[in-house]
This record gives structure tokens, sequence and C-alpha cells, in this order.
């Protein structure tokens, strides 16, 4: 649990943080027109898209889900080239929502805005951030170790199980994304009208992340008050 503890009190700000870059870079390219020869790209991208899981069973669908968007979020935790992949991911989106959009006649912020109605958006979208604020961490604590000057040395041992953490929080993360999604696409082509009960487990996930996330603030300040207790014994006169 100390792991968990470290990593929700170190990590969290900078993952809401690039969350809420990804909705903003979303909803800021879609409103761009294309450059001269672009769309026809990711026309091409959207149909290959639409037609890679048309008719598959609920299990290949969760199974090509998921394959390819944990791919996705360990290629992120690299330090360097996940930054990159992450912000090329981030337009590569952007661009074929707005594709779709154009296709269907709607507004493309209002498509952006579309996704957020079905739950895996909200485990998707956090995961990838959690791989690229890991990524961005490695790549500070290796130019730390590369450029020291003689300040506190880096803790490559802390470094590589907060990784694993990391590693172990997005893969689940994608996993109920995946199911969320496989689930949703399987629903939307047989009753449509139905999607909306998936938001019914999702609530119940939302209610243990914040039992969870409770329990874990409590456990930080009795681990803080119990080092206050000891500290003020040390302190104290002996008689």
């Amino acid at each position: 649990m100390g792991a968990i503890s470290e990593y929700a009190s170190r990590g969290l700000l900078l993952f809401v943080l690039l969350f809420l870059t990804e909705v903003g870079v979303f909803l800021l390219v879609v409103s761009l027109p294309f450059f001269p020869g672009e769309k026809a790209i990711f026309v091409s991208q959207s149909n290959q898209i639409g037609s890679e899981f048309k008719n598959a069973s609920l299990a290949t669908q969760f199974f090509g889900i998921f394959t390819n968007n944990f791919r996705i979020g360990l290629i992120e935790m690299i330090p360097g080239l996940g930054s990159a992949l992450f912000a090329f991911s981030l337009y590569s989106t952007a661009r074929i929502i707005e594709v779709d959009a154009l296709t269907q006649g709607v507004s493309p912020v209002l498509l952006v805005l579309f996704l957020f109605i079905f739950p895996y958006s909200y485990l998707e979208l956090p995961a990838y951030a959690v791989a690229t604020g890991e990524g961005l961490y490695l790549s500070y604590a290796i130019l730390r170790w590369l450029f020291s000057t003689g300040g506190r040395p880096v803790d490559f041992r802390a470094e590589a199980w907060q990784l694993f953490v990391n590693i172990m929080i997005v893969a689940v993360m994608l996993t109920v994304a995946a199911l969320f999604e496989s689930v949703e696409l399987q629903l939307l082509q047989d009753e449509p009208a139905l999607f909306w009960v998936t938001w019914v487990p999702f609530a119940g996930i939302v209610a243990l992340a914040i039992v969870l996330n409770r329990r874990l603030g409590r456990m930080r300040r009795e681990k803080s008050s119990g080092l206050s207790s000891q500290l003020k014994r040390e302190d104290s006169p002996h008689l």
C-alpha cells in the first residue's frame, strides 16, 4: 500500500493536468481546418478503424481494443518517445474524430463532447495520462542522474517500483475501458438505447475508487500523525 500511497501523492496532479490537456487538444484540433492532402489520410484511417471490428464478437472486440491500447500505453511510458507518441496520437485521434463528424454532418466539437457520454472515455484517456506522466517522471529521473551536481541521488529502485505500479494501474484501467467499449459497441449495434446501462457498473467503480481514496487518505494521516508523535517523544527531555 505504501507504493500506491506514494503514487497518489507524487503524480495525481500531473495525471489530471495531462487528462485535461487531452480534452483541450481534442477540442482545439477538431476546430482547425485540414492541411492540404491531410484529410484523405485520416479518411483512410477512419475507414480502416471502422471496418476492423465490424460484425466481430464481443471477445474479439475486447481483445483487439485492449491489446492496441495497452501497447500504446506501454510506449507512452518510454522516456522521450512516450511524450512524442502521446502528442501524435492526440492529434491523429482528433483528426479522425473530425473526419467522422464531417461524414455524419455534425459539429466536430459536439462529437468530441458526445464521446464523454460513454464511460470508457473516463478510463481510457486517464490511463494514457498516467502512462505519459510516468514517462515524464522517468525522463526527469534520467536527466537528474546524467546532470547531477552532487544533489540528492536518484533512487532507481524506487523509480522501477513506481514504473511497475503504474504499468499495473494502466493495465487495469485499459482492461476495464476495453470491456466497457466493446460492450457499448455491441449495444450500439444491436440495442442502441441500452448503452446507458453501462453507467450502472461504472458508478460502482467510481464509488469503489472513492472508498479506496478515502482509506489511502486515512492511512497517510495516521502515518503522519504517528511520525509526529514519535518525533515529539524523541525531542522531549528524559527525566
